[in-house]
């Protein structure tokens, strides 16, 4: 990863006090502020960590305290990014002269809170810092806290051309750290060093291209072991609106997932939920969205709070190309359970890798409200 260059050392930052967040910000249009979110947001769930926004932003989405504090911030974004000069131990004056300025981590965590609206400080700490600044447009903040747990859900879609409608998804119920951003660089070098260009679909395997897929799954899940696995499949005989089969499908996944980690205390409520869509099309897509996150609001779950409800482009997201890989598998198998292709082949060492018996599928109750069609699966 590139380093920032050194600037000059700022007495007044050494002795810790904090720089206020009037050193806002150039002005800039709502457009240009959600696309410049969109494209963070999309670099973060990839792991995909190339500015020094991306790495204030990483360190915030992962941590209350830095959230709230920009000496944590600065502490912790040295000793993950600078441990070469820092050991997260102490610091000198000579240290702090090469590490990166606490006043310009500072200043991107103003502008991702303050811009972007993410991964807020709480209700307190925002008052006392609009208060140290003199602006008293915001006196009273009303904001449910976060807390650190969490449920990341990648969700992908397939069947719609076939007899079955399938919903596929990867859950991690744990926070990234500087170890998960290394694991998708390790894949990033093994790509390179096979000479692999494209992305990982279902779709497009190729004889050729066989042993590399079985090999990026089988990397993937001894990277991140601790990930789940999720599906509902339904038939999709007597189904008029296939959009609208697809929203409540999703919807039950998410509804009766959560239920089950928690029930189960793998990873027990409260919990903030985050969903990350494969994308297709901007609009349908956000509409999608909406309305499951409106259907899962209207449920009133104990301690459940909805976060960030995204379409991102499967490039560079590893996350989204094996949710993928898994939904693709599943389907070739409902449909063909018997086949003996590459793509079957491909199928057979996913689902057997992480533990799915295709014959265990309800895939006959075409009542996408029923939640007996549910079907769970966990690699853990």
């Amino acid at each position: 990863m590139n380093e920032p260059q050194p600037e000059k050392f700022d007495e007044e930052l050494a002795i810790g006090q904090l720089p206020s967040d009037e050193i806002l910000l150039e002005e800039a249009s709502a457009d240009k502020i959600e696309k410049e979110k969109n494209e963070l947001l999309n670099r973060l769930v990839a792991n995909n960590i190339v500015y020094m926004k991306d790495r204030v932003a990483f360190i915030l989405n992962n941590s209350i305290e830095a959230r709230n504090s920009d000496i944590d911030l600065a502490w912790m974004y040295w000793q993950t990014y600078q441990s070469d000069r820092f050991d997260g131990s102490r610091i000198t004056r000579d240290q702090m002269m090469t590490l990166t300025r606490l006043s310009s981590i500072a200043r991107e965590r103003a502008r991702i809170q303050n811009q972007y609206g993410l991964f807020q400080a709480d209700p307190e700490v925002k008052k006392f810092r609009y208060i140290r600044e003199g602006n008293f447009r915001q006196a009273a903040i009303d904001e449910k806290p976060e807390g650190n747990g969490f449920y990341h859900v990648y969700i992908d879609e397939t069947g719609k051309t076939g007899q079955y409608l399938s919903i596929g998804s990867l859950w991690i119920l744990k926070h990234a750290g500087a170890a998960d951003i290394f694991k998708t660089m390790k894949i990033d070098d093994w790509k390179k060093e096979n000479g692999i260009t494209s992305e990982f679909h279902f779709a497009k395997l190729s004889k050729n291209s066989l042993g590399y897929y079985k090999t990026f799954f089988e990397m993937f899940l001894s990277m991140f072991p601790e990930v789940g696995f999720k599906l509902i499949a339904v038939n999709k005989q007597g189904i008029a609106d296939q959009g609208k089969a697809i929203v409540d499908l999703t919807y039950h996944l998410l509804a009766k997932g959560i239920a089950h980690e928690n029930e189960t205390g793998r990873a027990p409520l409260p919990r903030r939920l985050q969903v990350s869509l494969d994308e297709e099309e901007k609009g349908s897509d956000r509409l999608k969205l909406e309305n499951i996150k409106e259907r899962l609001t209207s449920q009133n779950i104990q301690g459940l709070n909805l976060g960030l409800f995204e379409a991102i482009p499967s490039s560079g997201n590893y996350f989204i190309q094996i949710v993928d890989l898994f939904t693709g598998a599943v389907n070739r198998k409902l449909h063909d359970p018997n086949g003996n292709t590459h793509k079957d082949e491909l199928a057979n060492h996913i689902l057997l890798l992480v533990g799915l018996d295709i014959s265990t599928i309800d895939k006959e109750n075409n009542d996408t409200d029923h939640s007996h069609v549910f079907n769970l699966l966990d690699k853990v």
